[in-house]
């Protein structure tokens, strides 16, 4: 036996990556229009989830994202970001610039930001269905 955890709304599974230097952070990655998590152990993170705040995916026993579709990159940065700052990281964050090659992990890290963390998160609405 399965069960299928489905977000209700649209873009409730997230992959977020937050980068620090110094005083200043950056919030990135990708947002799904639709997806599903999948796991054999019985979800009793109901009783305490808010959909408001969502969860980590792991903290759900056993879960795994099992179907993601159309997936979006955004970022966002600190309120005391420099405009300047932001465009440069927007365009290495949207391979739009030509001037670093590389993924955008290793770029920022290659200027000085320390990735902090990476997690996949859930929000909103769910519903488990029971699967075979």
């Amino acid at each position: 036996m399965y069960y299928r955890i489905v977000p209700l709304e649209p873009n409730s599974i997230v992959k977020q990556e937050c980068f620090i230097r110094s005083d200043l952070e950056i919030k990135c990655g990708i947002v799904w229009r639709i997806g599903s998590l999948v796991t054999k152990i019985k979800p009793i993170f109901l009783k305490k989830y808010n959909p408001h705040l969502g969860i980590a995916i792991s903290e759900i026993d056993g879960a795994e994202i099992s179907e993601i579709y159309k997936g979006k990159k955004i970022i966002r940065f600190s309120t005391n970001m420099s405009e300047e700052e932001e465009i440069e990281i927007s365009e290495i964050f949207y391979g739009i610039t030509r001037k670093y090659s590389g993924t955008y992990q290793d770029i920022l890290q290659d200027l000085g930001w320390k990735l902090a963390s990476t997690q996949f998160l859930i929000y909103g609405e769910l519903e488990v269905r029971e699967t075979h």
